[in-house]
């Protein structure tokens, strides 16, 4: 089936169905955004008791250097062992938190005695923090070979053995959902030990993530300076520096110059509602835009009304929403910055006229933001698939 979607002011949205609109979820479930970083490969270091430092792709090895050498299936995992790290973010209340999850193999015995019949299964841990601790894991004053802790001071956590892909993202979110409305604190935090380090030219970043139960007396330790040189003494997982670089920069960290937890001018609302808007709780959105037009009515700043249209789209209020859009459309602005939102929405009007079957309609808003100038390879795609050269012509005033 074909499929298009509605153009942003700044981002873009989830694709929508021709035949339909897309069924969404009344539940107030946080939602998790897709995949923003991923590691897929890491070495990984053991001092082992003979010794010796020895490395496994993935791996974390045993201390124990003999049964390195001929592991049975389970000793064959190794202390540690590691698929992939994927970070997600997602918004608790109004606040930014991030999701990192770390994908590993375990396993059991069927016959543990006789250690016979063993059965691997995909597991994966997630640690759920709040974003603005992104800057201690990336800190601007880092010095190459000097290790570091972070507390992740973990909101929520779970480990989940054989667990289906499928269901992950509903699982995280009933915990997250679950710790908010009870309050709980979680029982477990987690230690990030870091440091970047140069060898033979080359930039690497080591690192340990430590779970521990969330008692001071058992993470303080980690964090004293004077037991930096302890961090990465008999373990460690090394990556390019760069990738790890890039896999924590993947979250843009929101450090708002209002306060959103109580806004109080046309501009805050403006701003919360756009922030919440990315992050798809279009129902705080709307009433944030609802409120910055209550406080100044007679504003005429045009990306309001984009963005409230866009907004009742994705809860498709297709009429509501062209109504925002008409609003906008009539603002246009003065400021050229500017114009091409303005150009898109005549082409998001026509989405939501095209989803309530208003087919000559739509293409001629549609048309309009191809004659304006739209500047979307996809859309100006779309357009030619749903209007077909028909209405070519028809462009209106």
């Amino acid at each position: 089936m074909s499929r298009f979607y509605i153009a942003l002011l700044i981002f873009l949205l989830p694709f929508f169905s021709l035949a339909q609109s897309v069924q969404r979820s009344q539940s107030n479930l946080p939602i998790l955004s897709g995949v923003k970083g991923e590691l897929k490969t890491a070495i990984g270091w053991v001092l082992q008791d003979n010794g010796l430092w020895t490395s496994a792709n993935g791996r974390i090895l045993l201390y124990d250097s003999e049964a390195n050498r001929s592991p049975d299936a389970l000793e064959n995992l190794g202390r540690d062992n590691f698929q992939k790290m994927e970070i997600k973010e997602v918004l608790v209340g109004d606040d930014q938190y991030v999701v990192l999850i770390y994908y590993y193999t375990g396993g059991y015995f069927e016959f543990p005695d006789l250690r016979q019949n063993f059965h691997k299964t995909d597991n994966v841990e997630y640690f759920v923090f709040n974003s603005q601790k992104l800057d201690e894991i990336l800190p601007e004053n880092s010095n190459f070979n000097e290790p570091y802790a972070v507390n992740l001071d973990v909101y929520a956590y779970d480990d989940l053995h054989d667990f289906k892909a499928k269901d992950l993202d509903t699982k995280i979110s009933f915990n997250i959902l679950r710790t908010q409305e009870l309050k709980l604190k979680s029982q477990f935090t987690a230690i990030f030990n870091l440091m970047p380090v140069i060898t033979d030219g080359k930039k690497f970043y080591r690192f340990r993530l430590v779970k521990l139960l969330n008692k001071k007396s058992l993470y303080q330790k980690y964090l004293l300076d004077e037991n930096k040189d302890k961090l990465f003494t008999r373990t460690y997982y090394e990556v390019p520096y760069k990738d790890f670089i890039d896999f924590f920069a993947s979250i843009n960290v929101i450090k708002p110059d209002f306060n959103v937890e109580n806004p109080e001018s046309f501009a805050d609302f403006y701003k919360r509602g756009v922030l919440r808007f990315d992050r798809e709780n279009f129902s705080g959105a709307l009433e944030d835009f609802n409120n910055a037009i209550k406080l100044e009515p007679e504003n005429r700043f045009m990306m309001l009304y984009a963005y409230l249209g866009n907004t009742q789209h994705e809860m498709e209020n297709y009429p509501a929403a062209i109504r925002a859009y008409d609003k906008a459309i009539l603002f246009e602005p003065v400021d050229s910055s500017q114009k091409s939102a303005w150009v898109r929405v005549y082409y998001n009007r026509g989405v939501s006229k095209f989803l309530m079957e208003k087919k000559e309609d739509a293409c001629k808003d549609m048309n309009k933001a191809k004659k304006l100038g739209l500047q979307d390879e996809e859309a100006l795609d779309h357009i030619g698939k749903i209007c077909r050269g028909k209405l070519k012509d028809v462009i209106g005033e």
